[in-house]
C-alpha cells in the first residue's frame, strides 16, 4: 500500500474470557502491521479468571466495566468509545485473525475509496478440523439460519463466488464494494466478528453510546444517515463459539433471542424480525417444520463441499423456530397477565 495505514483501536468485550484471549490477542500482535498502530481495549465485565493478567502481556488497555452493567454489548461499547484509532475494528475474543496479513487485507479498502464505511469479511474461515458445529455455522455463513432466509446473513456460504447477500454489489477484485437501502429490512447482521469501520464517522453519526451500542444498530444507524457504501473482503474470519454442540447452543440461542428480540427490543433500531418480515418469517416455519427445503440446500451444499456438516441444517431450521416460537408464546403469556 503507498497510502500511509491508519491507526487502529481493536475493541474487544471480555467476561472470564481466558479460555480464549490469549489466541486472539497473539494473531492481533502477531499481524504484518505496524503495531504501535495498533491499541487493544478490552471492555471487562468482572473476569474472575486471568483475562486481565493474560491482556497485559499483550499491552492491552482493560476498563472495568460496573458488574450491574455486565452486558457483551455494554462492554463492547465501552471499549470502542475509549478508542483513539482512525479506524475501529470490533472482534469478540473467539475470533481469531487467519492470517498476518488480514489487517491489511480489510484496511485496503478503507484506504482506496472514502466512501466505504466498514469492510467486513466475506467468509467464516471452514476447515475440515474444526467440531460439527463450528463446520456447519461456517458452510452456511451464519449464526443461525433464520437470517439466512431472510436474506440477512452477515456471511456468504462457502460455496459462493459471486455475492449473494443483500445490497447491490460491484466486484472490486479483493472485495465486493456494496451499497445497501435505507431499509432495516435488507440490511444484514453485520458489525461484529471482525467489522473494521471508519471511528469518528460511526460516532458521529449513530447512537453508539455503551447504552445503545448493538453492532448491527450502529451501522445501520450510520446507512440511515446515507453512508450506505461498505467493502466486504474475499477473505474470512474464524469464529469457534459452538463446541458444546446443539443442545448447548439451543439453550444459548433461547436466551439471545429472549434479550435481545424481548427484554430490550425497545433499544433496538434492526432486528432479525422486523415489521414486514411476516411472509419470509411464515416461509421460513413452513421449510423447518417440513424439512424439504432445508434438506435440498443441504444436499445441493454437499455435491460441492463433501462435509456432512450441511446435513444438521433441517435440525437447526427446526430448532430455531422452536425457539422463536416457544419464546414468542411465553412473553405474550407475559403479557397478557400484566395486562
Amino acid at each position: 500500500m503507498k497510502k500511509a495505514l491508519p491507526s487502529i483501536s481493536v475493541a474487544i468485550a471480555t467476561y472470564n474470557s481466558a479460555k480464549t484471549i490469549g489466541r486472539c490477542l497473539t494473531l492481533i500482535r502477531s499481524q504484518n502491521y505496524p503495531q504501535e498502530k495498533i491499541e487493544i481495549i478490552l471492555g471487562d465485565g468482572g473476569s474472575k479468571d486471568k483475562t486481565k493478567e493474560i491482556a497485559k502481556k499483550y499491552k492491552a488497555k482493560v476498563i472495568d466495566v460496573p458488574e450491574d452493567k455486565q452486558h457483551a454489548e455494554y462492554n463492547r461499547g465501552v471499549a470502542f468509545n475509549a478508542g483513539s484509532g482512525e479506524l475501529s475494528l470490533i472482534i469478540d475474543h473467539d475470533n481469531f485473525l487467519p492470517s498476518n496479513n488480514w489487517l491489511k487485507e480489510m484496511v485496503k479498502p478503507l484506504i482506496e475509496d472514502k466512501s466505504i464505511v466498514a469492510s467486513s469479511t466475506c467468509y467464516y474461515h471452514y476447515d475440515r478440523k474444526y467440531n460439527l458445529m463450528d463446520r456447519y455455522f461456517a458452510l452456511f455463513g451464519t449464526s443461525e439460519p433464520l437470517p439466512y432466509y431472510l436474506k440477512k446473513a452477515d456471511r456468504m456460504p462457502q460455496t459462493a463466488k459471486e455475492w449473494v447477500l443483500a445490497g447491490q454489489a460491484e466486484d472490486k477484485g479483493e472485495y465486493f464494494k456494496v451499497k445497501f437501502e435505507k431499509d432495516p429490512r435488507k440490511f444484514p447482521s453485520i458489525g461484529s466478528n471482525g467489522c473494521l469501520m471508519r471511528r469518528e464517522l460511526v460516532q458521529e453519526n449513530a447512537k453508539a453510546d455503551p447504552e445503545n451500542h448493538y453492532p448491527i444498530d450502529v451501522l445501520y444507524d450510520v446507512v440511515e444517515k446515507g453512508f450506505d457504501t461498505f467493502a466486504f473482503v474475499k477473505n474470512s474470519i474464524i469464529h469457534l463459539t459452538h463446541s458444546r454442540g446443539f443442545f448447548e447452543f439451543m439453550k444459548r440461542r433461547r436466551r439471545f433471542v429472549e434479550k435481545y428480540h424481548f427484554q430490550e427490543l425497545s433499544k433496538r433500531r434492526w432486528s432479525v424480525v422486523m415489521p414486514g418480515d411476516e411472509v419470509g418469517v411464515g416461509l421460513f416455519v413452513l421449510f423447518s417444520l417440513t424439512f424439504v427445503k432445508p434438506t435440498l440446500d443441504a444436499f445441493m451444499g454437499f455435491i460441492k463441499i463433501r462435509d456432512f456438516a450441511w446435513f444438521v441444517h433441517p435440525l437447526m431450521c427446526f430448532g430455531t423456530t422452536v425457539i422463536y416460537g416457544w419464546v414468542t408464546i411465553k412473553y405474550l403469556f407475559l403479557g397478557l397477565l400484566k395486562k
